[in-house]
Formats: C-alpha cells, structure tokens, sequence
C-alpha cells in the first residue's frame, strides 16, 4: 500500500503530539504529587506545632498560677498575724500590689464574707459584703481560684485566694487576688505573645465553655457551644486535631488542660492560611521549573521532526502501535537511527523530571539556613532507627544568649553563627550520625550504637570545641547541651527526646555551657525539672 505524503504529515503530528503530552502530563502529575505531599506535611507540622505549643503554654500557666498562689500565702501570714490593724493590713496589700505586678486588685475578705481591705484605694469596695455565690473559699478554708465573674467594682476577673488561720487555728477569713480578663491585664501579657507569626492564635476557656482570654477582647465572657478541641481540652485530654471554629472556619488545633484550673488552652491556626502559604510556594516551584519543562519540550519538538522525515520508514516501523501506548515506543526497533533518536529523547526527559522530584523532594528534607536535616527528616530517620531497633545516644544542644547576638549583633550575624556552629557540629560527627536542627538555636546530634557514658564525653568534645571555635563574633559563642540515651532512659523515643530536653534545661538553669544527662528515672528527670521551675 503506497503511503500518501499526507499521511506523513498526519503520522508526525501524532507524534508530536504525543510526546508532548507524555511531557506535560509527567510535569503535571509530578508537581500535584509534590503538592499533596507538602499540604500533608504542613497540616501534620501544624497541628504538632500547634499542640506542642499549648501543652507549653498550659505548663507556663500552671507555674505563673503556683507562684500567685506563693505570694499570696506569704502575704497571708503577715495578715493573720496582724488582723485587727486595719492599716497594717492595708499597707500589706499595697505592698503585694506594687511589688510583684502580678495582680489587679486584691482584697481581704473576713469569715462573714465582709470586705475588710481592698486595694488599689479607689476601688470602695471597702465594708462591702461577698455575694454567697463567691463564698466557696470560706466553705474550702483553702486555696482556691474561683471561676470568673463580675467583681462589684464591674470588672471581668479570675481570684486566686489562700486562707487567713490565726495562731491558734481559728478561721479568720482568706485574701484573694484579682485577674483582670479584659484590657492589657498581666494574663493578657502572658497569653498573648504567640510563639510564631504564622497566622496562629491562642484562646483559653473555664470549666463552663467561657472564653477567658481571646485576641478579640470583645469576646472574653463569650460561651462556646460545641467544638471538638474544646470539648476534649476540658476532658483533661492533650492533643490536635481538625476542626470548625465558632465562625464555620476550618482550623487546624492543638489543645492542652491546666490541670489546677480546669482551664482550657487551645492554639490554632486556620486551614485556608495553610493553603494560602502552600499555594505561594508551589508557584515558586512552577516558575522555578517551567524554563527546565520549556527546554525539555523544545529539544523533544525538534528531535520529533528529525525523527519524522522518513515516514515511510517510521509507519512501517509502528503501523501496528496503538497511538495512547507509551510503552510501545521503547519495543521500537533499534536499528532504525530516527527511532532509536526519539526513544532516547523520551528516556532522558523522564530522567531528568525524575531527577528534579528527587531534588525536590531532598530539598523538603534540609533545614535552608543551615543546610543540615530538618524535622521531617529527622523522623523519616527515627522511623528507621525504631524499626531497626538499635540503641542511640541522643544530644540537645541549644545556644547560650542567643538573643543577645541577635539583639547585640542583628539577625543576619546571628544566621552566621548558627550557619558555623552547623560546621562545626559536621565536622565532628561521624559519618553515620545523624545531625539536625530541630528549631531556632536549637539542635539535634543522634549517635547510633554509641551509650550514655561514651554520649557523654563526645558531648563535653563537641561543647569545647564550639567555645573555641573563631566565631563571627567578638566573644565566644558557647552551648548547654542535654543527653539520653534510647531505650536505656526510656523505651519510648519521644520520652527520650523529652528527657534529652530536660536536661539541656538542667544544663541552662546549672548555669550554662555544660554539659548534663538524663537519668534514668523518668519520673525523677521530671520532678527535678519542674522543681526548678517552680
């Protein structure tokens, strides 16, 4: 059957055709994989980050609540042992309420449910009786904070309260301090400031659903009706989650009790900000890779009219092929020069798309300032070590001051010094260990097969040769530096790495740059930390 030359013309425009849409298709496909892989990652890094957060936050507000309590009891002491000096008592509350700038207000409440003091002076509540609705602490004759309410002078608050005994045991009444939950209050300042500008945010509700600290101060008192994170929050429950906000939003939530409180502490994030951010970098990786697709499509083009000018050759060699067949074009016969051309072609775009997947998907994996492992990287390796199980030693290195340089020398130097110190860590790991940076200043060296006593003098190595490394700055930059050791401190690798980060902040409270070590004890690892804070 002769071959007609518009035949040819139709022949190599399938061709073109074909490889073109083989290209743009294999692009396609590569950046919606890229993309679903990012959007996973990013909510699972926000909802951890989100809880990682709260469960801090909840630990900050415990401690912060503690201490009020403190102050307050040794205020209680000296009232009892001067309660019928009115000016004594007076000038005791005056005293608290400038000293520490912890509360709003304070008053002295007798066993009547009289007010007997009140401070700051103009707030005449002086004489005044205690609604029987606030009498619970009589009733407890112990510390107590009573649920937020309304005090008489019209203000919105929380009242931490400890009890008044005389001498002899007698039951004198109790001080309470007042909180206020609207305005620039101290519980304001402490939840306020959020741990990244990330479109995250923080809010906290009492026992009964009622907001008791929010960015918009208009809806501090506001009741909350159902809502997943709350609902568990308030159960005692630590976690994350997806879930709607009270406006229908989508959020991405992390959430953790304050046990002493019965508060809740939710941080969360919205889901379209994820998208949004996601969105933006995905555009960045199509325009960076457009030119390299571009190219490739161009050279695939041209190569495609070479390889159609002998039509009657190249029909005869794939008139049995089915046109949507991708794989038939590598059975092409060999011996055909063109043919053999245009296989090749094809081969090498695959290759080369699957070689920019790679890069990227390497790129995922790196911490961009640093250039060492990041988070993600970081678990895909514990995943491996656990499924190996073999023993680590693991070190928590975080730098000393680091906000000084920051605050002293300006960003950009302090991203030199966390650019050297990765240097150096480099530099003295050995090629199988596994070196991170977990956040901020912060850093990750994992030492397979290495145990806590050998951990410990590679630490103390490393941590002097970091204070005599030249830094970019005129002093030296030192580190504290905390170990553990799996599953010798604990069989559990996140219980590791939280006593590995314990003791970094035994080494930092001890004094800095030093070195210190779990024990093996979790428990005691625990109470030695939360000793310290307290």
């Amino acid at each position: 059957m002769k071959i007609t030359h518009r035949w040819k013309l139709d022949l190599k425009q399938l061709i073109l055709l074909l490889v073109s849409a083989g290209i743009v298709l294999s692009v396609y496909s590569a950046l919606m994989a890229s993309y679903r892989v990012h959007e996973r990652a990013f909510i699972k890094d926000t909802l951890a980050s989100n809880q990682a957060y709260a469960q801090k936050l909840a630990e900050v507000t415990e401690l912060f609540l503690q201490s009020l309590n403190s102050q307050l009891q040794v205020s209680a002491g000296h009232i009892a042992n001067h309660f019928d000096d009115s000016q004594a008592i007076d000038a005791e509350l005056g005293r608290l309420l400038t000293q520490t700038n912890s509360f709003d207000s304070l008053v002295v409440i007798d066993a009547q449910r009289k007010i007997i003091s009140a401070q700051p002076s103009n707030l005449a509540l002086k004489g005044l009786t205690l609604d029987p609705a606030l009498s619970l602490p009589i009733e407890l004759q112990q510390p107590h904070i009573l649920d937020p309410f309304v005090s008489p002078a019209g203000n919105l608050l929380v009242s931490p309260t400890f009890p008044l005994f005389a001498a002899d045991g007698t039951y004198l009444g109790f001080i309470a301090g007042g909180i206020y939950l609207q305005g620039n209050t101290i519980l304001n300042q402490l939840l306020g400031t959020h741990h990244a500008s990330d479109h995250s945010y923080v809010y906290v509700v009492d026992k009964s659903k009622r907001l008791i600290y929010h960015k918009d101060n208009a809806r501090v008192g506001e009741y909350i009706g159902d809502n997943v994170a709350i609902n568990a929050v308030l159960n005692g429950q630590s976690g994350a989650t997806e879930t709607l906000n009270s406006q229908g939003e989508n959020m991405l939530a992390g959430y953790a009790p304050v046990s002493n409180t019965g508060w809740g502490i939710v941080s969360q994030r919205a889901l379209t900000s994820i998208v949004a951010e996601l969105n933006q970098t995905h555009t960045n990786v199509l325009y960076s890779t457009l030119p390299f697709a571009l190219a490739i499509l161009a050279a695939t083009l041209i190569a495609g009219f070479v390889i159609a000018r002998p039509l009657a050759q190249l029909a005869q060699s794939v008139s049995s092929l089915s046109p949507g067949n991708l794989r038939c074009i590598d059975q092409t016969p060999a011996w055909y020069f063109e043919a053999e051309n245009l296989k090749s072609a094809i081969l090498n775009s695959s290759e080369l798309l699957g070689q920019e997947i790679k890069e990227l998907e390497q790129d995922r994996k790196m911490d961009p300032l640093t250039k060492l492992n990041n988070r993600l990287a970081m678990q895909l390796w514990l995943d491996n070590v656990k499924n190996m199980h073999y023993q680590f030693s693991v070190l928590a290195l975080d730098v000393d001051h680091f906000k000084s340089i920051n605050d002293e020398f300006g960003h950009g130097v302090g991203d030199e010094v966390l650019c050297a110190l990765a240097g150096v860590m480099k530099k003295n790991a050995r090629s199988h260990d596994f070196v991170c940076r977990s956040g901020g200043e912060e850093f990750l060296v994992f030492m397979p097969f290495v145990d806590a006593s050998r951990a410990l003098s590679i630490a103390e190595r490393l941590r002097i040769a970091i204070s005599e490394y030249p830094m970019p700055i005129p002093r030296p930059v030192t580190v504290s530096i905390g170990i553990a050791c799996w599953p010798v401190h604990s069989k559990s690798i996140a219980e590791t790495l939280k006593m590995a980060d314990q003791a970094l902040y035994q080494a930092k409270n001890k004094g800095r740059n030093q070195t210190c070590q779990a024990k093996h004890s979790v428990h005691a690892a625990n109470n030695d930390v939360a000793q310290h804070a307290v």
